[in-house]
Order: structure tokens, then sequence, then C-alpha cells
């Protein structure tokens, strides 16, 4: 019996009804064909869901980060009252009334930017194996939903409770963003094939790099003419909208989509291939990823990527400032750069597609990481000889631009590595590299307690050693093959169950092993949206496992 040989017209007709699916998968056992249903999609308006998650998933990556920027802008207020009326206006003069009644130095707002990343590095390694157990898309919009509450409660925390409790609940809103990244990448394993994965990983990221764009302004204008408690107020509010939506649009796997179209499903199914396959026994080689050398220049590159982000999220309006800038232009040109980031992370994607259409993707990985991180760090050496604002703008739009260009090196390199693992290695390298977020601002703070631009130029020759280290590193080690130990061990029998969640028909993966031959049999079972068929769906598999041993049998014999 040749079961790999399907009658490929068949398993395009429509079937009737369940019952009816059932006895196909039955007949595929008996004679090696298999008439799946499928459902047409209307032409015309459909939108791929996948886009869709994207779409969605990038917003609320942005949400994120423009949240992180509320306490960048609002702490100039706390550290300096002239900016808030430099411009002078009423609106302004108003919202004096409204200004923080704490007095603390850099040195303690760096460490209550810093507490936010001590929690950020706790739960980043569990989150990466939460996204092998759980359900990556509830993951994600629970730790949205999560931050969300926690920054409603900070404006009341700062001035009711006190410092100690500000940096409580800092703690545990980074902790809560941790499951973040894993979540993402799990949940973008399966919705992303190898020729999109580029610009849709790309696409989300720079949702992270656009939350400043908004969010800086934003906060500026806010806490200039209102009040800096309702900073907190809007971008708390916005995220609880986004999630009620998150739950209605986007699922975890596209079998568990329920409008999902035939088209776009199977275009989903046969582009992946089995590097989303879900291996229900199988363990996670922690030894073999926690010493490749791959993954170690991975690290390396998330830790200086972790300083310039937090660096530039929570000093540069402070910086900024030190240009007699107020506390609203701060905010508006502190967005210019992450502008700059947005537009040219875009471009880096569909140039990484074309690049990889004619070199190796380690070329391609090494090319972008080397020189956008080199030129990262040129940039900031010749920060320390600006002397004016627009100067100083300038140099670092420059240089959150070749920030971008690496983007689609290094930070979409975890899926070159190991699809199956793509959320593990992001955990781990998130973990290593929020060291680097949780040094930069308690760095800062220390060098730049005197509030000169002298304090600014030390931390800008750290930053370029850190980024001309890091592309040399990735250069000579970095990878873009798929790893050994990516791929699953020889001894696994049950590679994917069948999922009662899912709405299409399923694809179970069974492999058999003998002595001498290996056959891989893939079946197409039925649609599994009804409970009470899966034990008699298990019986049929389990039917179809025994033919081939006994067929194995008869050959050995």
């Amino acid at each position: 019996m040749d079961i790999k040989s399907m009658d490929k017209k068949d398993m395009n007709e429509e079937s009737g009804d369940d019952d009816d699916q059932i006895d196909m998968l039955s007949q595929h056992i008996m004679c090696g064909k298999c008439r799946p249903c499928r459902r047409s999609c209307p032409s015309g308006c459909y939108v791929p869901k996948r886009f869709i998650v994207t779409m969605l998933t990038g917003i609320g990556m942005m949400l994120v980060y423009a949240m992180r920027t509320n306490l960048a802008v609002t702490v100039i207020l706390i550290l300096d009252f002239a900016p808030h009326t430099k411009v002078g206006t009423t609106q302004a003069m108003e919202a004096v009334w409204h200004l923080p009644t704490v007095q603390w130095d850099t040195r303690e707002i760096g460490f209550l930017h810093a507490v936010f990343y001590i929690g950020y590095i706790i739960t980043h390694i569990p989150g990466g194996y939460l996204t092998t157990i759980w359900a990556s898309h509830r993951i994600f919009g629970g730790c949205i939903l999560f931050s969300a509450v926690m920054n409603l409660l900070l404006p009341v925390f700062v001035e009711e409770v006190g410092y100690i409790g500000t940096c409580c609940l800092r703690g545990f809103q980074g902790m809560g963003e941790g499951l973040l990244y894993p979540a993402c990448y799990g949940l973008l394993r399966h919705w992303s094939t190898t020729k999109e994965r580029g610009r849709l990983v790309s696409a989300v990221l720079t949702g992270s790099y656009a939350g400043a764009i908004i969010g800086f302004p934003m906060a500026g204008f806010i806490t200039h003419y209102i009040g800096w408690q309702y900073v907190y107020y809007v971008c708390g509010g916005v995220c609880i909208v986004w999630y009620f939506s998150w739950l209605c649009l986007v699922y975890e796997k596209p079998s568990h989509h329920t409008t999902i179209s035939d088209e776009e499903y199977n275009y989903l199914c046969d582009a992946q291939g089995s590097d989303v396959i879900d291996y229900v026994n199988l363990k996670i080689p922690w030894a073999q990823i926690l010493t490749s050398l791959p993954v170690i220049a991975l690290c390396i590159c998330h830790f200086a990527r972790n300083w310039i982000f937090v660096f530039m999220l929570t000093n540069e309006p402070y910086y900024l400032n030190n240009f007699g800038f107020s506390i609203a232009e701060s905010g508006s040109y502190s967005s210019i750069p992450h502008i700059v980031k947005v537009l040219v992370a875009f471009g880096s994607g569909y140039i990484a597609d074309l690049l990889l259409l004619r070199c190796s993707p380690t070329v391609v990985r090494k090319l972008l990481t080397g020189i956008g991180f080199s030129i990262v760090g040129l940039s900031f050496f010749i920060l320390t000889f600006c002397e004016t604002g627009v100067s100083a703008i300038l140099v670092l739009c420059i240089a959150a631009g070749f920030f971008a260009v690496s983007i689609s090196g290094w930070q979409i390199n975890h899926y070159d590595l190991s699809a199956r693992y793509a959320g593990i290695l992001v955990s781990v390298t998130s973990a290593f590299g929020t060291l680097g977020a949780i040094a930069v601002p308690l760095v800062t703070g220390e060098l730049t307690k005197d509030r000169t631009l002298d304090g600014w130029d030390d931390i800008f020759y750290v930053t370029m050693a850190i980024f001309l280290f890091s592309a040399l590193v990735f250069v000579i080690f970095g990878s873009g093959d798929e790893q050994p130990w990516a791929r699953p061990p020889p001894n696994i029998e049950l590679v994917q169950k069948i999922d009662p969640l899912a709405r299409k028909p399923y694809r179970t993966f069974i492999q058999q092993k003998s002595a001498n031959t290996k056959e891989t049999l893939q079946a197409e079972s039925i649609d599994g949206k009804a409970q009470q068929k899966d034990d008699r769906i298990h019986e049929l598999v389990d039917r179809l496992t025994e033919q081939l041993s006994a067929e194995e049998i008869k050959k050995d014999s």
C-alpha cells in the first residue's frame, strides 16, 4: 500500500457532513486517499488573516512602547521645573498646579527606570517556556492588559504611596512585559512563511520603535498643557481598548481561525513546512542553545540593542533639555530619530528579502548587522562634538537609521537558527540583553548627576565601544543556517497530536522507526470542530500506525 501517493484532485473536492469526513479518513487508511473538507473564500473583500495578525501585533508593540515613554517625559518635571514654563502660555501656567509633589534626584530616577527591567528579566526565560505550552496570543494580549493597568495606577503611586511603592509597581509592570517578546515570536512562527518572515517580523518590530514617535510628542503636549497624570490615563485606556480588539480578531494558529480562507490556510501550511510542527514529546535542548556561538553572538547584539534603545527611550528628552528646549519641544524633537528608524526599518525588511534571493542567510545577516552597528557606534562618537540641539538631533537620526538597518540582520536571526525554538531563543537573548537595559539608566544617572554635557560624552564613548564590539562578534560568530540542535532527535514518534481547538482540517504527522528504514507519513485528517470526535480520530490514527508497523515487519522479513 502506497499511502504517500494521494490523489490531489480528490483532496480539493468538497465533502459532505462531519461523519463523512471521518469515513474519508478511514478510507485513507485503507486505500491511501483522503478528501478533507474545504471551504472557498468569497472573492473581493477578503483581507489575509496573517496581515491582520501582523498589524494588531505591531499596534500592540507600539502601544507598549508608547507607555514606556510616559515616565521619560514626566521625570523632567521632577528634575527641572524650568522647562515646563519656558513657553510661558496660559495653559502651561495652569498645568504648573499639576506638577508632581516629589523631589527625586537623577540616581533615584535612574533606578526607577532600571527596576522596570529588573522585573523584565525575571520573567523572560519562563516566558519562552510558557510559549511552548500555552497559547502565545493569550500571553501577548494578557501582558499588554496587565501593563496598562499598572500604568493607570502609576500616578497614584507617585504622589500617594512614595518612591519605594512606585519602584515596586514599576518592577511588577516590567515582569508583565517580560513575556511580550517570547509570545510575539511564538505567535509569528505560525503566521509567517519563510519568504515573508523578514517583512512581517520587521513590520511588527517596527511597531515598538513607532511607539516613541507617538509617545514622546503626546506625553510632551499633554504634560505641558493639561497635566502629567493624564499621560498615563490616556495610554493605559487605549491599551485596554486594543486588548478587546485583539481578543476578537487574533487566533493562535491558522487552523484555529474561524474565518480564514482555504486558499490562505493551504498557502500557510504548504509554505511553512515542518518547522512549525509542535512536537508533543520533544525536550528543549537547553545545553546546546546556551553554548551555541551564534546564540551567544545574538545575546551580545541584544545587549547593545537594549542599551541604546532604553537610553533613547528614557534619557533622550532629558538630554535635549540641556540645549534649552521646553518640555513640549523636548518631547516632539525626541520623536524625530524614531521616525527615521521606523521608515528605514520598513525598507530594510524588503532589502533583506531581496538579498536572500542572491546571497545566503549568513551573508545577509552579517552584512546588515555589521554595517548597521558599526555606523551607530561611530555616530555616538561624533555626538560628543555636537554643541547645538539641531546637530545633536541630526546625528541621532543617523544613528537611529542605521540601527534600523540592523533589525533585518540580527533581530530576525532567531528564525534562521531555529524557527521551532524562536520563542525560546528570543527569551534567552533578550534576558541577557535586559542587562543592558538595567545598566544604562544606572550608568546615565551616575555620570549625569552634575547635569552637564561632559557627563553625556562619557555615556556616548561607552555606547560607541559596545556597538563596535557587538558588530565584530556577530560578524565572526554569527550564522544564518539552521543549527543541528534545532532538528528533532530520531526517537520522536508522535510529532503533532490532533488539536481539538482547530477549525480547519488537521495535518497530522506520524514518524515510525525501524531497524533499517524510516518512513514519514503526512496524513490530513478531518475538521476538528467537535470535541466528541477526538476519540474516534485517535482510534483511526492508531490503526494507521499499526498498519505501518505491520508493513515494516513484512519488509524486514
